[in-house]
């Protein structure tokens, strides 16, 4: 019984920060891969959130295929979570093939990362009016989220 009470407390506690609909978007300072700190702005429309390797991979291939200027043009932000990555990994590995990629990716800290709901094996969708979130939800795949900018 106390590892259910436990666990069901934890699940509270990982989502009792997260953007929620009804929410101003973000307003402090995240950093992308070029170390320039951005501030997701009142006029967005989308954010999308990329908790694991697998839906960064979806979304670094689907915008690697767009003309350069596609997320500003689309009023988007790519935030990916490596939180959970080993700082040697992100500084060696992972930060240096970002930096060659033509789109700024916003990278969550520690202290950032609860801030967005992220469920295992899916893009977090944020849709946003008026500065507020209208809509969360998730998708798998690519033919998903190009459905999100048609």
């Amino acid at each position: 019984m106390k590892k259910v009470l436990f666990s069901a407390l934890l699940l509270v506690a990982t989502f009792a920060n997260a953007l929620s609909i009804g929410d101003s978007t973000p307003t402090f300072a995240i950093n992308d891969q070029f170390e320039k700190a951005h501030t997701i702005a009142a006029d967005t429309k989308t954010i999308l959130v990329a908790a694991d390797k697998d839906t960064s991979e979806i979304l670094r291939d689907y915008f690697l295929t767009k003309e350069k200027g596609f997320l500003e043009a689309n009023k988007a932000y790519y935030v990916a979570d490596i939180s959970g990555m080993p700082s040697l990994i992100a500084k060696f590995f992972a930060l240096p093939k970002m930096k060659k990629y033509p789109f700024s990716i916003l990278l969550v800290d520690e202290n950032q990362t609860k801030e967005f709901t992220k469920k295992e094996g899916n893009i977090t969708v944020y849709s946003v009016n008026n500065g507020k979130i209208s809509d969360v939800k998730y998708i798998k795949n690519a033919e998903e989220l190009a459905g999100l900018f048609k």
